[in-house]
């Protein structure tokens, strides 16, 4: 994957410029937002200069062109690397990845080196799994290797000789270009070209090549002869036929080749044909319309569509290339209510090990987004400034980025989600805190159809969502029939909320509810009003036994020797209706009275938020190999009406 990029003379990027992608190999989701102008949109340009080798470059105005260049930063896993080919992939990785860059006194340590060598030091993690090389192209050498201020030490790794040095350089990064397929959607592309059977973009969706599928089919054989030995055999026959009518009227005439020139078609020949004259009767329709008769904003949304099914369709095969898929502002031209289930849509491309890269002003994406990088593009005196944050619980790092960004994020979600609601009836919306909890929820709830679940990334996120629809709904009550349930944990500090706890209205309501369990017993509480208050969280309103399994697999596989031990001195109670390992109530009980202060250790390691996710993952692979029952669905399939499916 590409988790990083080193520009110089590149459109806006007139300077050297480090520009982070992605600091996590299961988070290939990144997003670059900001004013137009600032240069979003030449990221994912330059990397479709220098992967699909493009021969025009947008270089900088007033820059010399001889001096730009684009070197993206790769991690690329070990075992991915056939063995014949490691040893110089292992060289070159060591050089990045050891503190050499730092000593060499040859190069200049600008600001953008820098910034991509801390962005190296928090890849770390990944160094004894991942090869970490920066290669590129320069503009008056596109086909050579090229790592910028590197490039001489890297090239002198190989060899003393200046010729095999090359070779083996130019090698290696032929080699990283073959490990990728990127695909480039930019804003100004037309829809009705792109998807096109032939279009080179199109063939890389598929993962097929149209002229070698034809000329396949082709050659294919048939009774011993392919259909292009069988075109020829008859248009010989034909041709033979003719000359002897001809010849009738004087033996000289016939119709021959030159001497010179091949007698037969190939399937090269036909190919060709077939390209020019088949393929344009396949055009794209949605329903009975062609692709080019559909509205600017329904073939934007065709090619997301059509990207979308045809990867995951190819999700499985071993041998496709690494897929990079870039979208240059999917949500141009497109009706509000899509703009959700599209980006919902790219990021479950990005769990499926696709990594993907957009450029949006829809900021929508952001409270649900959860796994990935978003990255705020600004100029700062004339040059672009970047700021980067995680998508997990994003909006709670809100005080690092513009307010406008925070506020235009939680309207652009409701907005989305009033037209989708609008359009789409009949579905049932579960609102929750995060990732983990939606986790569990998918999990508890898989029998019932109709009902997506939606992580907000905190409390205050789900709460202020939740007023957002609610004022909306309170005067819009004839055109939108959600039902809702906005659903938060009791934290241990007590979060004051203020308003109404529900709306109905047209027999739908939204409904805002906090988890609370008393005296061993689930409820779904009015956070508005007093009441008991104890801390209570997703992960106490569980299967006791699945999570004591699920959380004595995550120690065993990830805690320390200290807590495993700790962990074997405890065991699973079987009277508690609950999975709360907290107080009295707790699930597990020491078999060793000596261990009961070392209880805390085990809380404190369920909840990190390093292993809650990882739990949650073992809890539904376990739920999904047998029959479990959990009382907290019994309460949501209650307040919504839940269907089975």
């Amino acid at each position: 994957m590409i988790v990083g990029l080193l520009l110089r003379h590149y459109k806006n990027y007139g300077n050297l410029k480090f520009i982070p992608v992605v600091d996590d190999i299961a988070h290939k989701f990144s997003v670059y937002i900001g004013n137009n102008g600032v240069g979003k949109s030449a990221i994912l340009e330059a990397l479709d200069v220098v992967l699909n080798n493009h021969k025009i470059w947008n270089t900088t105005l007033g820059e010399k062109k001889s001096e730009a260049f684009i070197c993206p930063l790769f991690l690329i896993s070990k075992s991915s690397i056939p063995t014949a080919k490691k040893a110089d992939f292992d060289m070159v990785s060591n050089y990045f990845w050891s503190d050499a860059l730092e000593k060499n006194a040859s190069i200049v340590r600008t600001a953008a080196l820098n910034e991509l060598l801390e962005y190296r030091n928090t890849l770390r993690r990944f160094e004894k799994t991942h090869y970490l090389i920066l290669v590129g192209s320069e503009y008056d050498s596109p086909n050579a290797y090229f790592s910028s201020s590197f490039d001489n030490p890297v090239k002198r790794l190989f060899s003393e000789e200046e010729s095999n040095q090359k070779e083996r350089a130019n090698a290696l990064k032929h080699m990283i270009w073959n490990h990728y397929t990127y695909l480039y959607i930019p804003i100004e592309e037309s829809p009705k070209e792109l998807l096109h059977l032939q279009n080179e973009t199109m063939q890389k969706l598929l993962n097929k090549n149209v002229m070698q599928e034809i000329e396949k089919i082709l050659k294919q054989k048939q009774d011993g002869k392919s259909i292009v030995d069988q075109i020829n055999k008859n248009l010989d026959k034909f041709i033979k036929e003719v000359n002897a009518v001809i010849s009738g009227i004087d033996e000289s005439y016939e119709f021959a080749p030159e001497s010179s020139i091949r007698k037969n078609l190939t399937a090269k020949d036909i190919r060709e044909r077939v390209i020019e004259s088949f393929l344009p009767l396949r055009a794209l329709r949605v329903g009975s319309r062609r692709i080019d008769l559909l509205s600017s904003g329904e073939q934007r949304r065709a090619i997301i569509d059509v990207a979308y099914s045809t990867l995951i369709a190819n999700g499985d095969r071993k041998t496709e290339k690494n897929i990079i898929l870039a979208i240059d502002e999917p949500e141009t031209s497109m009706h509000i209510s899509n703009c959700f289930n599209q980006f919902l849509r790219l990021e479950k491309l990005a769990d499926k090990d696709i990594q993907v890269l957009v450029t949006t002003h829809w900021y929508g994406y952001l409270p649900i987004a959860q796994n990935g990088s978003m990255h705020y593009l600004e100029l700062d005196d004339s040059q672009t400034k970047i700021s980067s944050f995680s998508l997990y619980n994003l909006l709670e790092q809100r005080r690092k980025f513009p307010d406008d960004v925070e506020l235009k994020s939680m309207f652009d979600l409701a907005s989305s989600l009033v037209s989708f609601m609008r359009r789409e009836a009949g579905f049932k919306w579960i609102f929750c805190e995060g990732s983990d909890d939606k986790l569990y929820l998918q999990t508890m709830l898989s029998s019932y159809k109709n009902l997506h679940i939606i992580p907000l990334g905190g409390c205050g996120n789900v709460i202020k969502l939740y007023h957002i629809l609610y004022g909306f709904l309170a005067e819009k009550t004839e055109e939108v029939k959600p039902d809702a349930l906005f659903l938060i944990d009791t934290d241990k500090q007590r979060v004051q909320v203020v308003g109404p706890d529900q709306y109905s209205g047209n027999n739908k309501s939204i409904v805002l509810k906090r988890l609370q369990i008393d005296k061993g017993e689930i409820n779904l509480l009015n956070p508005t009003k007093g009441g008991i208050y104890e801390q209570t969280e997703m992960e106490d309103c569980l299967n006791p036994e699945i999570y004591y399994k699920s959380l004595e697999m995550a120690v065993n596989n990830l805690g320390s020797k200290n807590l495993k031990g700790t962990f074997k001195k405890f065991e699973f109670d079987p009277n508690k209706k609950t999975s709360v390992l907290r107080g009295d109530n707790s699930c597990i009980r020491p078999t060793d009275i000596k261990y009961i202060d070392k209880k805390q250790d085990i809380i404190e390691f369920a909840e990190d938020e390093r292993y809650k996710y990882q739990i949650a993952i073992y809890y539904h692979n376990l739920c999904s190999t047998q029959k479990v029952n959990h009382l907290l669905s019994e309460l949501i399939e209650k307040q919504l009406g839940l269907e089975k499916i």
